[in-house]
């Protein structure tokens, strides 16, 4: 990967006034060796199951009974969400959901009911839950403003193709935008925006600046939410 493909990002840091700082930790995406080792492994997890009929329905099961009693209070009954400023999960990327359990257990993403809940799942809990969720039939939230979608377009294909793909249904282990709830999208934006704030990555921090405007970022949530 040459390095000119990262100057923009690189100008926008600095332009912006951020530093690398130690106590700081990288939010999924950064394209950290561990972060791509992990992923690997949570995908091994998921291929294994997947591959035992037996074993697959068993977590679809255990998912849906874990779902049930919390998650559902905002998450929905089938992982469309019900209350604002939170994702759908329905039809997520597996991988991603454990990843981002895990990363609301250690501290790298910060949230006082997530943060709890997560720290009290073991591996299989997140497992089952992801499985469960990815699963559900995912229906684009749509909203916004209607005005700014093709807007959103050309800013989503200017600057985030690579890693959520032409159709917001990413690679693999990166979040799924595609559907997203639009003011979920926006709030996500301008969290990346804080080094220190509830999510840091430098990559996205990058990314949101170049969404010049409140409009941009709304426009670019707003494309994503009319997504199938």
């Amino acid at each position: 990967m040459k390095m000119h493909r990262f100057l923009p990002l690189i100008i926008a840091l600095l332009a912006h006034g951020w530093t690398p700082a130690a106590d700081l930790q990288p939010d999924d995406g950064a394209l950290l060796g561990d972060d791509i080792a992990v992923r690997e492994h949570l995908q091994q997890r998921l291929d294994e199951i997947a591959a035992d009929r037996e074993r697959y329905d068993q977590a679809m099961f255990e998912g849906e009974m874990r779902a049930a009693p919390l998650c559902r209070v905002c998450h929905g009954l089938d992982g469309t969400a019900v209350r604002d400023g939170t994702p759908n999960l329905a039809g997520q990327d597996p991988v991603y959901i454990v990843d981002q359990f895990n990363r609301y257990a250690d501290g790298r993403r910060r949230d006082y009911w997530m943060s709890s809940l997560a720290a009290g799942f073991n591996e299989e809990d997140k497992i089952q839950l992801a499985i469960w969720y990815s699963e559900q039939p995912m229906r684009p939230a749509l909203g916004g403003n209607p005005a700014l979608i093709e807007r959103g377009r050309e800013l989503y294909e200017a600057h985030c193709v690579e890693c959520h793909g032409a159709d917001g249904r990413s690679r693999k282990g990166y979040a799924r935008l595609a559907g997203q709830r639009p003011e979920y999208t926006a709030k996500m934006l301008r969290e990346f925006r804080s080094p220190d704030g509830k999510r840091f990555n430098p990559v996205m921090y990058a990314r949101s600046y170049m969404l010049r405007t409140d409009e941009d970022i709304m426009a670019v949530a707003t494309f994503l939410a009319h997504l199938d």
